[in-house]
């Protein structure tokens, strides 16, 4: 079998194959998992919508735009249906039903629920948003009832990360100097299993020890952004968000799943280092006191014009996002890059 969005061949056994609700790759819902839907549908239509696009995160809120588009692609005798999802896609019941599908049984239906009120209060006769509903459940492997479908099972998690855990290395060169850096390849991303280190960039010298310098340099967001290796990018916000879905479908946090085994000192546990990403952290909060690290990313807050850095703190399991100013303020950098 080989998945539709990433294009990796899944070349498992099959016993272990027969049961993966997703692509341990990319996270893409796999056609064999699937119900049979009938030629001809509603369904039928929504389910070329997402099988064209590479799987269900076309309901995501990132690609509204891209769902909405979509839709316009549907004809007589689905143009009522059509217009029909603009008005669901308008109160982000598309988005609100996607963002659940791997919660609990309970918060699903509660989600449904509120999505029936927000319909039927936007004067939709009730039948007509129990349709929508339905509709969009059922292209979202959830029944109206809504059953628990995470999107990797626990038995095989153990199997996946056997897979997937990744080790490599690329030469980075610069002018006469060059450097071996330890990368690992998580889901479908290429990542620097280590800060990245280097002292000069454009004839200048950038950045500066880690308190503790062994762990490498920390960067202003200007030389972090001038500096990146060729064929690499600064992750954006939406490269740590896709890291930590990927990481969540395993049934893990992503702060203890990228943390290193040791040096975190606080109440959270201490990291596991399951993908060798090996996180470690280079300083402690001047406030509390708990060990921590903070990577830029390229995206910029609407709110104060700042980039993000995303933090792994000993007090966490999971990551977290806050604007920094481009001036003053120095973190770490990693790299990613998308599997080939």
């Amino acid at each position: 079998m080989i998945c539709k969005k990433c294009g990796r061949k899944l070349d498992f056994d099959e016993s272990v194959l027969k049961d993966f609700v997703a692509c341990p790759y990319c996270g893409s819902f796999l056609p064999k998992i699937v119900s049979p839907i009938e030629p001809g549908t509603v369904e039928a239509e929504l389910k070329k919508i997402v099988d064209d696009f590479g799987g269900l995160e076309i309901f995501s809120k990132e690609n509204t735009p891209q769902f909405a588009k979509s839709l316009m692609t549907l004809q007589p005798p689905f143009d009522i249906v059509r217009d029909k999802l603009f008005v669901a896609s308008i109160k982000n019941v598309p988005q609100k039903l996607y963002s659940v599908l791997s919660k609990s049984p309970m918060e699903q239906q509660q989600m449904v629920d509120l999505c029936l009120d927000e319909l039927t209060g936007f004067d939709l006769p009730e039948n007509f948003a129990k349709e929508i509903i339905s509709w969009l459940t059922r292209v979202m492997q959830m029944s109206v009832i809504v059953e628990h479908k995470p999107l990797i099972r626990k038995n095989v998690s153990d199997k996946i990360l056997e897979i997937c855990y990744k080790q490599s290395s690329f030469l980075y060169k610069q002018e006469r100097r060059q450097c071996q850096y330890k990368t690992c390849i998580i889901g479908n991303q290429e990542w620097l299993a280590e800060n990245f280190h280097e002292e000069k960039g454009n004839n200048n010298t950038i950045g500066r020890p880690c308190p503790r310098e062994d762990f490498g340099r920390m960067y202003d967001w200007n030389e972090a952004a001038m500096n990146v290796p060729e064929g690499w990018r600064l992750p954006s916000i939406e490269d740590f968000q896709d890291l930590a879905v990927y990481i969540k479908s395993l049934d893990y946090e992503p702060g203890t799943a990228l943390k290193s085994t040791t040096q975190w000192h606080g109440e959270a546990e201490q990291g596991l280092d399951l993908f060798g990403f090996c996180a470690y952290p280079v300083e402690r909060n001047p406030e509390t006191g708990e060990s921590q690290v903070w990577f830029w990313t390229s995206s910029e807050s609407k709110k104060d014009d700042c980039p993000y850095c995303i933090g792994l703190r000993a007090n966490s399991n999971d990551i977290d996002f806050q604007s920094r100013s481009v001036n003053g303020f120095y973190a770490c950098v990693r790299y990613v890059r998308n599997v080939k």
